[in-house]
Protein backbone atom coordinates (compact mmCIF):
# COMPACT_ATOMS: atom_id res chain seq x y z
CA UNK A 1 0.00 0.00 0.00
CA UNK A 2 1.21 3.50 -0.86
CA UNK A 3 0.32 6.62 1.12
CA UNK A 4 1.53 10.14 0.29
CA UNK A 5 1.50 13.26 2.46
CA UNK A 6 1.62 16.15 0.03
CA UNK A 7 2.52 19.83 0.35
CA UNK A 8 3.65 20.05 3.97
CA UNK A 9 6.68 21.53 5.73
CA UNK A 10 8.82 18.44 6.28
CA UNK A 11 11.04 18.69 9.39
CA UNK A 12 13.55 15.89 8.83
CA UNK A 13 14.45 17.04 11.71
CA UNK A 14 17.83 18.40 10.60
CA UNK A 15 16.33 20.74 8.01
CA UNK A 16 12.98 21.87 6.63
CA UNK A 17 11.72 20.97 3.16
CA UNK A 18 9.07 23.49 2.17
CA UNK A 19 6.15 22.22 0.07
CA UNK A 20 7.41 18.69 0.48
CA UNK A 21 5.95 15.25 -0.08
CA UNK A 22 6.55 12.02 1.80
CA UNK A 23 5.69 8.77 0.06
CA UNK A 24 5.15 5.72 2.27
CA UNK A 25 5.28 2.12 1.13
CA UNK A 26 3.91 -0.37 3.64
CA UNK A 27 5.62 0.36 6.98
CA UNK A 28 8.60 2.35 5.64
CA UNK A 29 9.25 5.75 4.11
CA UNK A 30 9.90 5.27 0.40
CA UNK A 31 10.69 8.80 -0.80
CA UNK A 32 11.07 12.31 0.67
CA UNK A 33 11.49 15.50 -1.32
CA UNK A 34 9.97 18.62 -2.79
CA UNK A 35 6.50 17.92 -4.14
CA UNK A 36 7.55 18.83 -7.66
CA UNK A 37 10.27 16.15 -7.56
CA UNK A 38 8.33 13.21 -6.10
CA UNK A 39 6.50 11.03 -8.60
CA UNK A 40 3.36 9.56 -7.03
CA UNK A 41 2.59 6.00 -8.18
CA UNK A 42 -0.89 5.06 -9.29
CA UNK A 43 -3.27 3.75 -6.63
CA UNK A 44 -1.62 5.87 -3.91
CA UNK A 45 -3.79 7.32 -1.17
CA UNK A 46 -3.17 11.08 -1.18
CA UNK A 47 -3.51 13.37 1.83
CA UNK A 48 -3.06 17.11 1.24
CA UNK A 49 -1.26 18.59 4.26
CA UNK A 50 -0.37 21.92 2.66
CA UNK A 51 0.79 24.43 5.25
CA UNK A 52 1.10 21.76 7.93
CA UNK A 53 4.21 20.47 9.70
CA UNK A 54 5.28 16.89 8.92
CA UNK A 55 7.61 15.58 11.64
CA UNK A 56 8.98 12.28 12.91
CA UNK A 57 6.66 10.65 15.44
CA UNK A 58 7.47 11.71 18.98
CA UNK A 59 9.43 9.46 21.35
CA UNK A 60 8.54 9.87 25.04
CA UNK A 61 10.90 8.18 27.49
CA UNK A 62 8.91 8.80 30.69
CA UNK A 63 5.15 8.25 30.85
CA UNK A 64 3.38 7.07 34.01
CA UNK A 65 -0.08 7.42 32.51
CA UNK A 66 -2.69 9.68 30.96
CA UNK A 67 -6.32 9.86 29.99
CA UNK A 68 -7.36 8.79 33.48
CA UNK A 69 -5.25 5.61 33.65
CA UNK A 70 -1.76 4.65 34.83
CA UNK A 71 0.74 1.90 34.08
CA UNK A 72 0.83 1.09 37.81
CA UNK A 73 -2.91 0.41 37.91
CA UNK A 74 -4.09 -2.85 39.44
CA UNK A 75 -4.93 -4.31 36.03
CA UNK A 76 -4.00 -3.60 32.42
CA UNK A 77 -7.49 -2.72 31.19
CA UNK A 78 -6.57 0.97 30.87
CA UNK A 79 -3.28 0.50 29.02
CA UNK A 80 -4.92 0.76 25.60
CA UNK A 81 -6.55 4.03 26.72
CA UNK A 82 -3.13 5.45 27.63
CA UNK A 83 -1.82 4.24 24.28
CA UNK A 84 -4.63 6.00 22.38
CA UNK A 85 -4.27 9.19 24.43
CA UNK A 86 -0.62 9.55 23.45
CA UNK A 87 -1.21 8.56 19.83
CA UNK A 88 -3.71 11.44 19.64
CA UNK A 89 -0.87 13.71 20.77
CA UNK A 90 1.71 12.41 18.30
CA UNK A 91 3.76 10.02 20.46
CA UNK A 92 4.51 6.96 18.31
CA UNK A 93 7.04 5.44 20.75
CA UNK A 94 6.47 5.52 24.51
CA UNK A 95 8.31 4.10 27.50
CA UNK A 96 5.67 3.03 29.99
CA UNK A 97 6.93 4.09 33.40
CA UNK A 98 6.49 2.43 36.77
CA UNK A 99 7.24 3.76 40.25
CA UNK A 100 8.35 2.19 43.52
CA UNK A 101 6.00 -0.15 45.33
CA UNK A 102 6.39 -3.01 47.82
CA UNK A 103 8.37 -5.73 46.02
CA UNK A 104 5.56 -8.18 45.27
CA UNK A 105 3.41 -5.41 43.80
CA UNK A 106 6.18 -3.86 41.71
CA UNK A 107 7.19 -7.24 40.28
CA UNK A 108 3.54 -7.79 39.41
CA UNK A 109 3.42 -4.36 37.67
CA UNK A 110 6.54 -5.20 35.65
CA UNK A 111 5.11 -8.54 34.59
CA UNK A 112 1.75 -6.99 33.68
CA UNK A 113 3.20 -4.16 31.58
CA UNK A 114 5.79 -6.32 29.82
CA UNK A 115 3.09 -8.88 28.99
CA UNK A 116 0.93 -6.14 27.47
CA UNK A 117 3.83 -4.89 25.34
CA UNK A 118 4.64 -8.37 24.05
CA UNK A 119 0.99 -9.17 23.32
CA UNK A 120 0.40 -5.86 21.50
CA UNK A 121 3.29 -5.40 19.04
CA UNK A 122 1.40 -2.66 17.16
CA UNK A 123 1.12 -0.56 20.32
CA UNK A 124 3.19 2.60 20.73
CA UNK A 125 4.21 1.30 24.18
CA UNK A 126 7.60 -0.20 23.36
CA UNK A 127 9.41 -0.63 26.66
CA UNK A 128 9.62 0.24 30.35
CA UNK A 129 11.26 3.10 32.22
CA UNK A 130 11.59 1.93 35.82
CA UNK A 131 11.69 5.19 37.82
CA UNK A 132 13.22 3.75 40.98
CA UNK A 133 12.86 1.96 43.26
CA UNK A 134 16.47 2.81 44.24
CA UNK A 135 15.93 6.52 44.96
CA UNK A 136 17.18 8.83 47.69
CA UNK A 137 14.37 9.54 50.18
CA UNK A 138 15.82 13.04 50.72
CA UNK A 139 14.80 13.90 47.14
CA UNK A 140 11.90 11.55 46.63
CA UNK A 141 9.73 14.16 44.89
CA UNK A 142 6.26 12.66 44.48
CA UNK A 143 7.49 9.12 45.17
CA UNK A 144 6.16 7.35 48.24
CA UNK A 145 9.11 7.10 50.65
CA UNK A 146 7.71 3.96 52.27
CA UNK A 147 8.05 2.07 48.99
CA UNK A 148 11.70 2.86 48.14
CA UNK A 149 14.11 -0.09 48.05
CA UNK A 150 17.74 -0.48 49.07
CA UNK A 151 19.87 -1.28 46.00
CA UNK A 152 20.98 -4.87 45.46
CA UNK A 153 21.89 -6.90 42.41
CA UNK A 154 19.53 -9.68 43.50
CA UNK A 155 16.48 -7.40 43.66
CA UNK A 156 17.44 -5.76 40.35
CA UNK A 157 17.61 -9.17 38.69
CA UNK A 158 14.13 -9.95 40.03
CA UNK A 159 12.87 -6.77 38.33
CA UNK A 160 14.78 -7.56 35.14
CA UNK A 161 13.27 -11.02 34.94
CA UNK A 162 9.77 -9.68 35.63
CA UNK A 163 10.21 -7.12 32.82
CA UNK A 164 11.03 -9.95 30.37
CA UNK A 165 13.97 -7.91 29.15
CA UNK A 166 11.79 -4.88 28.32
CA UNK A 167 13.20 -2.57 30.98
CA UNK A 168 14.99 -0.04 28.77
CA UNK A 169 15.72 2.73 31.31
CA UNK A 170 16.09 2.77 35.10
CA UNK A 171 16.27 5.89 37.23
CA UNK A 172 18.61 5.40 40.18
CA UNK A 173 20.39 7.46 42.87
CA UNK A 174 24.06 6.38 42.55
CA UNK A 175 25.06 7.54 46.05
CA UNK A 176 23.04 4.81 47.76
CA UNK A 177 24.96 1.84 49.14
CA UNK A 178 25.10 -0.84 46.47
CA UNK A 179 23.86 1.45 43.68
CA UNK A 180 27.09 1.47 41.65
CA UNK A 181 27.05 -2.32 41.54
CA UNK A 182 23.41 -2.25 40.36
CA UNK A 183 24.26 0.34 37.70
CA UNK A 184 27.04 -1.90 36.43
CA UNK A 185 24.78 -4.97 36.31
CA UNK A 186 21.93 -3.09 34.64
CA UNK A 187 24.22 -1.47 32.07
CA UNK A 188 25.70 -4.89 31.27
CA UNK A 189 22.18 -6.01 30.37
CA UNK A 190 21.54 -3.01 28.10
CA UNK A 191 19.47 -0.94 30.54
CA UNK A 192 20.14 2.81 30.27
CA UNK A 193 20.86 3.93 33.83
CA UNK A 194 19.57 7.42 34.50
CA UNK A 195 20.63 9.52 37.48
CA UNK A 196 17.64 10.97 39.31
CA UNK A 197 16.05 11.64 42.70
CA UNK A 198 19.64 11.89 43.83
CA UNK A 199 21.93 13.73 46.26
CA UNK A 200 25.07 12.36 44.57
CA UNK A 201 28.30 14.33 44.63
CA UNK A 202 30.21 15.09 41.44
CA UNK A 203 32.76 12.39 42.33
CA UNK A 204 30.09 9.72 42.79
CA UNK A 205 28.54 10.66 39.46
CA UNK A 206 31.96 10.15 37.83
CA UNK A 207 31.99 6.63 39.26
CA UNK A 208 28.43 6.05 38.05
CA UNK A 209 29.39 7.16 34.53
CA UNK A 210 32.37 4.81 34.53
CA UNK A 211 30.02 1.99 35.47
CA UNK A 212 27.49 2.76 32.75
CA UNK A 213 25.27 5.70 33.78
CA UNK A 214 24.47 7.71 30.65
CA UNK A 215 21.32 9.73 31.34
CA UNK A 216 19.69 12.20 33.76
CA UNK A 217 15.99 12.00 34.67
CA UNK A 218 13.89 15.21 34.50
CA UNK A 219 16.71 17.76 34.76
CA UNK A 220 16.58 20.14 37.76
CA UNK A 221 13.69 18.25 39.36
CA UNK A 222 14.33 15.98 42.37
CA UNK A 223 17.97 17.09 42.54
CA UNK A 224 19.95 19.66 44.55
CA UNK A 225 20.25 23.12 43.06
CA UNK A 226 23.51 24.37 41.55
CA UNK A 227 26.11 25.18 44.22
CA UNK A 228 29.47 26.77 43.47
CA UNK A 229 31.41 24.82 46.13
CA UNK A 230 29.54 21.51 46.22
CA UNK A 231 28.92 20.31 42.66
CA UNK A 232 26.34 17.57 42.32
CA UNK A 233 23.92 16.20 39.72
CA UNK A 234 23.12 19.52 38.05
CA UNK A 235 26.78 20.41 37.56
CA UNK A 236 27.67 16.95 36.28
CA UNK A 237 24.69 16.95 33.92
CA UNK A 238 25.81 20.25 32.43
CA UNK A 239 29.50 19.38 32.17
CA UNK A 240 29.70 15.71 31.34
CA UNK A 241 29.17 14.94 27.68
CA UNK A 242 28.44 11.29 28.54
CA UNK A 243 25.13 12.33 30.11
CA UNK A 244 21.99 13.05 28.07
CA UNK A 245 19.31 14.95 29.98
CA UNK A 246 15.52 14.81 30.08
CA UNK A 247 13.52 18.05 30.17
CA UNK A 248 9.88 18.56 31.14
CA UNK A 249 9.08 21.63 29.04
CA UNK A 250 5.73 22.56 30.59
CA UNK A 251 7.17 25.86 32.00
CA UNK A 252 6.14 24.69 35.52
CA UNK A 253 8.98 22.26 36.17
CA UNK A 254 11.66 24.42 34.51
CA UNK A 255 11.43 28.15 33.78
CA UNK A 256 11.86 29.11 30.09
CA UNK A 257 15.03 31.07 30.92
CA UNK A 258 16.56 27.93 32.40
CA UNK A 259 15.44 25.93 29.36
CA UNK A 260 17.32 28.46 27.25
CA UNK A 261 20.39 28.05 29.48
CA UNK A 262 20.22 24.28 28.97
CA UNK A 263 20.08 24.75 25.22
CA UNK A 264 23.20 26.93 25.32
CA UNK A 265 25.14 24.55 27.55
CA UNK A 266 23.99 21.04 26.57
CA UNK A 267 22.76 21.96 23.05
CA UNK A 268 19.79 20.38 21.34
CA UNK A 269 21.84 17.24 20.61
CA UNK A 270 21.84 16.19 24.26
CA UNK A 271 18.35 17.15 25.51
CA UNK A 272 15.34 14.85 25.36
CA UNK A 273 11.87 16.32 25.80
CA UNK A 274 9.70 14.10 28.00
CA UNK A 275 6.28 14.44 29.61
CA UNK A 276 6.49 12.53 32.94
CA UNK A 277 2.72 12.42 32.47
CA UNK A 278 0.52 10.85 35.13
CA UNK A 279 -3.07 9.55 34.94
CA UNK A 280 -4.40 13.12 35.30
CA UNK A 281 -3.05 14.00 31.84
CA UNK A 282 -5.89 15.06 29.57
CA UNK A 283 -8.40 15.04 32.43
CA UNK A 284 -10.51 17.70 34.15
CA UNK A 285 -9.36 19.49 37.29
CA UNK A 286 -9.82 17.58 40.52
CA UNK A 287 -8.31 14.90 42.75
CA UNK A 288 -6.25 11.95 41.50
CA UNK A 289 -3.68 9.59 42.99
CA UNK A 290 0.00 8.80 42.44
CA UNK A 291 1.78 6.08 44.43
CA UNK A 292 -1.10 5.93 46.91
CA UNK A 293 -0.90 9.68 47.52
CA UNK A 294 -3.52 12.33 46.77
CA UNK A 295 -2.77 14.56 43.78
CA UNK A 296 -4.56 17.82 42.97
CA UNK A 297 -4.85 18.94 39.34
CA UNK A 298 -5.44 22.68 38.93
CA UNK A 299 -4.46 25.01 36.08
CA UNK A 300 -2.78 22.06 34.30
CA UNK A 301 -0.42 21.60 37.27
CA UNK A 302 -0.45 18.35 39.28
CA UNK A 303 0.79 18.56 42.89
CA UNK A 304 0.75 16.60 46.12
CA UNK A 305 -1.11 18.14 49.05
CA UNK A 306 2.12 19.86 50.21
CA UNK A 307 2.59 21.52 46.82
CA UNK A 308 5.26 19.12 45.50
CA UNK A 309 4.99 18.72 41.73
CA UNK A 310 3.65 15.24 40.94
CA UNK A 311 4.62 14.45 37.39
CA UNK A 312 2.85 16.46 34.72
CA UNK A 313 -0.13 16.60 32.38
CA UNK A 314 2.10 17.48 29.44
CA UNK A 315 2.06 15.99 25.94
CA UNK A 316 5.02 16.21 23.58
CA UNK A 317 3.24 18.33 20.99
CA UNK A 318 2.67 20.87 23.79
CA UNK A 319 6.29 20.53 24.91
CA UNK A 320 7.43 21.40 21.37
CA UNK A 321 5.05 24.36 21.31
CA UNK A 322 6.25 25.59 24.70
CA UNK A 323 9.94 25.45 23.95
CA UNK A 324 9.50 27.11 20.53
CA UNK A 325 7.28 29.92 21.81
CA UNK A 326 9.03 30.68 25.12
CA UNK A 327 12.68 30.39 24.02
CA UNK A 328 14.62 31.06 20.82
CA UNK A 329 14.66 27.34 19.94
CA UNK A 330 14.49 26.53 16.23
CA UNK A 331 11.67 24.26 15.07
CA UNK A 332 14.17 21.70 13.80
CA UNK A 333 15.84 21.52 17.22
CA UNK A 334 12.52 21.28 19.08
CA UNK A 335 11.35 18.41 16.87
CA UNK A 336 14.72 16.69 17.23
CA UNK A 337 14.49 16.84 21.03
CA UNK A 338 11.01 15.30 20.90
CA UNK A 339 11.85 12.49 18.48
CA UNK A 340 15.35 11.56 17.33
CA UNK A 341 17.16 12.17 20.62
CA UNK A 342 14.91 9.90 22.65
CA UNK A 343 15.03 7.27 19.93
CA UNK A 344 18.82 7.24 20.10
CA UNK A 345 18.79 6.65 23.85
CA UNK A 346 16.82 3.40 23.48
CA UNK A 347 18.17 2.47 20.03
CA UNK A 348 14.68 2.58 18.54
CA UNK A 349 15.84 3.50 15.03
CA UNK A 350 13.24 6.25 14.72
CA UNK A 351 13.19 10.03 14.54
CA UNK A 352 14.42 10.71 10.99
CA UNK A 353 12.30 11.26 7.88
CA UNK A 354 14.26 9.69 5.02
CA UNK A 355 13.93 6.78 2.61
CA UNK A 356 14.07 3.41 4.31
CA UNK A 357 13.25 4.72 7.77
CA UNK A 358 10.23 3.49 9.75
CA UNK A 359 7.05 5.35 8.76
CA UNK A 360 6.28 6.82 12.20
CA UNK A 361 5.05 10.33 11.45
CA UNK A 362 3.06 13.13 13.04
CA UNK A 363 1.33 15.97 11.16
CA UNK A 364 0.86 19.18 13.15
CA UNK A 365 -0.94 22.42 12.43
CA UNK A 366 0.82 25.74 13.04
CA UNK A 367 -0.40 25.75 16.65
CA UNK A 368 1.24 22.35 17.14
CA UNK A 369 -2.07 20.54 17.47
CA UNK A 370 -1.89 17.00 16.10
CA UNK A 371 -3.87 16.36 12.93
CA UNK A 372 -2.55 12.94 11.89
CA UNK A 373 -0.48 10.25 13.63
CA UNK A 374 0.98 7.44 11.54
CA UNK A 375 2.67 4.37 13.03
CA UNK A 376 4.37 1.79 10.79
CA UNK A 377 2.73 3.36 7.75
CA UNK A 378 -0.83 3.13 9.08
CA UNK A 379 -2.95 6.10 10.12
CA UNK A 380 -3.71 5.59 13.80
CA UNK A 381 -5.31 9.00 14.41
CA UNK A 382 -6.77 11.67 12.16
CA UNK A 383 -8.42 14.76 13.58
CA UNK A 384 -11.82 15.52 12.15
CA UNK A 385 -11.87 19.10 10.91
CA UNK A 386 -15.00 21.16 10.31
Amino acid sequence: MHLALIGGRIVTPFRIIENGTILLKNDLIYEVGKSADVKIPDYTKLIDVSGKIIAPGFVDLLVHGGGGFGFSDENSSGFSKIEDYFIRHGSTTVMGSLHAKPKHLLLKDLDKLSTYILENPKSNIKGIHMEGPYLNPELKGAMNEEYLWKPSIDSFLEMWDASKGLMKIMTIAPELDGAIEVIREASFRGVVCSIGHSMASYEIIDAAIDNGAAHVTHMFNAMKTLHHRFPSVVTAALLRDELKIELIADTFHVHPAIMQLLLKTKTAKNIILITDSIRAGGMHEGEYTFSDQKVILKDKKATLMDGTLAGSTLTLNSAVRNIVTTTDTKLTDAIRMASLNGSKVINAGRGILASGKPADIVVLDNSFEVEITIIAGKIRYQRLLN
